[in-house]
């Protein structure tokens, strides 16, 4: 097996012979706190593994990518490791995105392909939205846009210090989440879709977008909650993973072709 980058690849609880592998991705800022708390919740045979990418945790001192390619490159320098055992693909909003580009270029170098990715909170990759771009806004109206999506804390927005500190990552994630736009390819998997009831901005036709891009039904489940239902609604999402969980380790797979 190729040896990983244990900075980029977290593993807080790491198993000698892991059924399945969930690998997480954070959204636009975040990091692997979102996620951490999942441990105790998974199987003994699951290993979870937090993708860190630069610019966030320990790796807060380095420089965050700047675009889709570059963030993906990273991760591919790994493909080996990702591959390595059966995996599931976790991603919230940009997240999400991150992880099918993975696949997209996992697919292109004929290499294992997940058992299933899990979009949550966003968009199907390939769609163009009217959004208007917000990663090159003056301070101000940057964070009075992050105060609007309401996924970085109000303490945290209030500390002048602390957004000197995250602005250029945040400014890199969200460069990533208003340029990418992926190459629609049906992949030989499902997608399972994870929507927040009050996350208006993403729209039904964003969502069902999905379906393009799996040979498989594409299920869209609902949460309570805005875009961050993944905090406000975290004990049923873990359920919702827990339940696909159950659906790949079992010897009959209860997903059906579209």
């Amino acid at each position: 097996m190729q040896l990983f980058n244990k900075k980029l690849f977290v593993i807080p609880k790491p198993k000698s012979h892991p059924a399945i592998r969930l690998f997480c991705f954070p959204f636009a800022g975040g990091g692997i706190n979102t996620y951490t708390s999942w441990l105790d919740r998974l199987y003994d045979n699951v290993e979870l593994v937090l993708v860190q990418p630069p610019g966030r945790g320990s790796r807060l001192q380095e420089a965050p990518h700047a675009s889709m390619d570059s963030l993906v490159y990273e991760l591919m320098q790994y493909a080996e490791f990702i591959t390595d055992v059966p995996y599931l693909l976790f991603g919230h909003s940009l997240g999400s995105r991150v992880a099918y580009e993975l696949c997209y270029q996992l697919k292109a170098n004929n290499m294992r392909l997940p058992e299933c990715l899990i979009a949550s909170g966003s968009k199907a990759p390939h769609i163009l939205t009217d959004r208007r771009c917000i990663h090159d806004l003056p301070r101000e109206a940057f964070v009075n846009e992050l105060k609007q999506l309401n996924g970085t804390p109000q303490e945290v927005l209030d500390n002048d210090d602390l957004m000197d500190l995250l602005l250029p990552l945040l400014r890199s994630d969200f460069k990533i989440a208003d340029s990418y736009k992926a190459t629609a390819v049906r992949m030989p998997f499902p997608i399972v879709v994870f929507h927040g009831e009050e996350d208006f901005e993403i729209k039904p036709e964003h969502l069902m977008g999905w379906q393009d891009l799996s040979d498989f039904d594409s299920p869209i489940i609902n949460f309570p909650g805005e875009h961050f239902f993944i905090n406000d609604s975290k004990d049923a999402v873990i359920s919702q993973v827990l339940l696909v969980l159950n659906e790949l380790l079992s010897p009959m797979r209860g997903y059906s072709k579209a």
